[in-house]
């Protein structure tokens, strides 16, 4: 009978280390593969539309089967020469953030025709609202230097991501996914994106507990032996 406190034991460990690990990895967006049609107004009017897809797609992005990695349709823009600081694209608006928190946004992109400028026009941005909807910050990978997207001419998806933490009174947080070229463009240009992830990244105490629940029923194992 001495077994059975320590297989509950053990058993609880796993499922405290695993509702941790999902609680913490869930996917924040609501139709990441740009599936259905946008649900939301382009401008977002908060708090209205917090939680409810992505918005109206802008500046001439749209949905398309060919944009699409897996599922039916992605998310593309097609710009020509001369589209001067057209920011196109589609983002959605999620609630329940907390100052301190972090928050990883992740995009497959693909571009089958590369890019003839040397800005970088594929973007992924995480910008941040407090409760009135006052923009709090942006933070972003594109433009020009290191954090610059310069997509393949391969056609071959790779994924990008951008962290951001939560400043104090926010409780919005804002994916984009956008193309923008700054008009030195010599060529049509096209960018498809797919399969997009908002996670909360663990907090340092969370990862702790997350291996002491692992640990514990190893713990009870080796005691056995």
């Amino acid at each position: 009978m001495k077994m059975f406190p320590k297989v509950i034991a053990g058993a609880f460990g796993v499922a405290v280390a695993l509702s941790l690990t999902n609680s913490a990895q869930a996917n924040l967006l609501f139709d990441p593969g740009f599936e259905s049609a946008p649900t939301q107004p382009n401008p977002i009017l908060l708090p209205g539309g917090v939680n409810g897809g992505w918005s109206a797609t802008f500046n001439g992005a749209a949905y398309s089967a060919a944009a699409a990695e897996t599922g039916l349709q992605g998310l593309g823009d097609t710009q020509g020469p001369g589209a001067a600081w057209n920011f196109a694209g589609a983002y959605q608006v999620v609630g329940g953030v907390s100052a301190g928190q972090k928050y990883t946004f992740s995009m497959d992109i693909m571009s089958p025709t590369g890019f003839s400028s040397t800005y970088g026009p594929a973007f992924l941005q995480l910008t941040y609202f407090n409760a009135a909807g006052t923009d709090l910050g942006t933070v972003e990978t594109g433009g020009s230097g290191a954090n610059a997207i310069h997509v393949s001419p391969t056609a071959a998806w790779a994924n990008y991501s951008v962290s951001a933490t939560a400043p104090a009174g926010a409780v919005y947080i804002a994916p984009y996914c956008a193309f923008m070229e700054n008009g030195s463009q010599t060529t049509t240009e096209t960018v498809y994106f797919d399969n997009g992830s908002l996670t909360l990244v663990p907090e340092p105490a969370t990862i702790t507990l997350l291996g002491l629940g692992l640990a514990f029923p190893l713990y009870l194992i080796r005691r056995r032996k």
